[in-house]
Order: structure tokens, then sequence, then C-alpha cells
């Protein structure tokens, strides 16, 4: 997720108020607060083929 989408993420959670239901499964605007500061905390990865993990871990191991 990049900066700015989180961002965007943190202004619209900051603008619902704790209590306000956001939905029907009982999600809160204080549950989306604190999903907004989790993800703001994470950096993005980059996907990686099964072949691509082998080929790193046998460049660093060598052959088994």
């Amino acid at each position: 997720m990049d900066d700015g989408l989180k961002a965007r993420f943190r202004r619209f959670a900051e603008r619902l108020a704790d209590d306000e239901a956001i939905d029907e499964g009982g999600l809160t605007g204080g549950d989306v607060k604190s999903i907004s500061a989790a993800i703001a905390d994470l950096v993005e990865v980059r996907y990686a083929t099964l072949q691509e993990l082998a080929d790193e871990a046998l460049a660093k191991c060598g052959p088994l």
C-alpha cells in the first residue's frame, strides 16, 4: 500500500465518530481508526514467485 493511499484512508478514518456504525456487522468508526493506525506501519512487500525464492536460496546456500 503506497503512502498516498494510507494517508487518504487515515483522513477518511479521522472523519468518522468512534461509535459510528460502518456496516451491519458491527464495524465502527473506532475500528476503522484502529485499522488505519495498523496499516500506517505496513511496508510494501514485493511479490516473488516460488522459482525466484528457490533461485535466491540456492544462490545463498549452494546446491543441495
